[in-house]
């Protein structure tokens, strides 16, 4: 085990449970707001931080520490499906600066995609996140502090989707499930384990990613019996799509 990354993880779940700057002109729920300025600012700067750019923990440490998040626990009570699962399949959002949501645009025959190794692709399938009792999500959370900014340029498209009953979900609500789930897909790339997305594919049409999970394995490594992982960076509770699955899809609204 890294010692300087118990440390991190300590100390984010640390700063996760501080109490949050009230933000008075936000509409956002202020649990969610807290758990995205805090991720957003201290996995950058702490994880640049590290001079040989590698943290690295086992699965049952980091959900040891991550078990203690008061934060995650307050939150699970109003909304357990976005801090523990499982998916709310009636409450998916997702939003883009494209005035169409079309299936050809964003899962078409994930199988034959030509991937990169990553932990979480940007060129196959949809991402949406799950909203909340109040209606939003924690994408717009997200991109809240970037309105009128260029990292994400306006129009913000914003779609209901329905996910099909049938439709198989790949629960990731920690560190061992996310170790679990990436040697399960291995694919090794200069001595690191990534997730092979197109067998995943093969077998699950959405993989989400908890809040617990996010708060466990955000930048770390993990050390499992057949190597180490790559290092995850999905800074929100997401799913990612792999397969057209939706029996519905709304759209919302645009904020310009």
């Amino acid at each position: 085990m890294s010692d300087p990354a118990i440390r991190i993880l300590r100390d984010r779940v640390a700063e996760l449970d501080s109490p949050p700057v009230p933000a008075s002109a936000s509409t956002a729920d202020p649990q969610l707001e807290h758990f995205v300025s805090v991720m957003s600012f201290y996995t950058n700067t702490e994880m640049a931080a590290e001079s040989d750019g590698a943290a690295v923990l086992t699965p049952d440490d980091a959900d040891d520490v991550t078990h203690r998040c008061q934060l995650l626990k307050d939150i699970a009570q109003r909304e357990k499906g976005l801090a523990e699962g499982p998916l709310r399949r009636d409450r998916q959002r997702w939003i883009g600066t494209s005035a169409t949501l079309d299936r050809s645009c964003f899962v078409e025959a994930a199988e034959t995609a030509d991937l990169s190794p990553s932990t979480k692709p940007f060129n196959l399938g949809l991402y949406t996140a799950t909203a909340t009792q109040r209606g939003d999500s924690m994408w717009q959370t997200y991109l809240n502090p970037y309105y009128g900014s260029d990292l994400h340029p306006l129009p913000w498209h914003s779609w209901q989707v329905e996910v099909r009953k049938e439709a198989s979900v790949l629960e990731i609500t920690s560190a061992r499930s996310w170790a679990e789930f990436v040697v399960r897909y291995a694919r090794v790339d200069g001595g690191i384990i990534y997730p092979d997305w197109n067998k995943a594919a093969q077998h699950y049409s959405g993989v989400h990613m908890t809040l617990r999970a996010i708060v466990a394995t955000q930048g770390f490594q993990f050390f499992t019996e057949h190597g180490v992982t790559a290092a995850p960076y999905w800074d929100i509770e997401s799913t990612l799509w792999l397969r057209w699955c939706f029996s519905s899809v709304v759209r919302q609204g645009v904020t310009y």
